[in-house]
């Protein structure tokens, strides 16, 4: 985890330096998605066994495929060189993180019993983008535990209007009144 923060700080830093953060976050999701489509290559980029050679081949036909900044392209072979391109995917995620950072964006999801419209997933964005201050990309979640109302996570806030929530609270309080 550690590692890979690193190299995703690392260009992030370029990025920056060439003002290109947004395009090589963009670059770097489209070459997760087209190996998260094809497992079998992810899982030979992922592999020990494979050796880097034969790597450096399957990022050859990954560029070949997906046309990226120099930069991009240099910062995948280096990847395959030290040996650490198996951890391609969860670089690409902290890179988003540095990127959604440095644009003030926080996302998060919101956790209901039943399917939310979109325009509801708006509304809820709008409220706390006031609130935070940041703009709030929210992905819904279905749990139906939480029996109705909504539940919202974004990174280490939880904002729980859920009926399961407010039902265990009502417990407590007879039970603390009872005893």
């Amino acid at each position: 985890m550690a590692l890979s923060l690193k190299y995703a700080k690392g260009l992030f830093t370029v990025a920056k330096e060439l003002g290109k953060i947004k395009e090589f976050g963009e670059e770097l999701n489209q070459i997760k998605d087209l190996l998260i489509s094809m497992p079998e290559v992810l899982s030979a980029l992922q592999n020990p066994i494979y050796p880097p050679d034969l790597k450096l081949e399957i990022i050859q036909e990954i560029l070949k495929v997906v046309k990226v900044d120099p930069e991009i392209e240099k910062f995948l072979m280096l990847l395959v060189e030290r040996r650490r391109i198996q951890f391609i995917k969860e670089i690409v995620s902290m890179y988003q993180e540095l990127l959604e950072e440095e644009l003030n964006i926080a996302r998060g999801e919101v956790i209901t019993a039943y399917p939310i419209s979109e325009e509801e997933k708006r509304e809820l964005e709008e409220i706390l983008k006031n609130y935070l201050r940041k703009e709030v990309k929210l992905e819904p979640r279905i749990d139906e535990e939480v029996i109705g109302g909504v539940k919202i996570k974004i990174g280490d806030i939880v904002f729980d209007g859920s009926l399961r929530t407010q039902l265990i609270k009502f417990r407590e309080i007879i039970k603390g009144e009872v005893l």
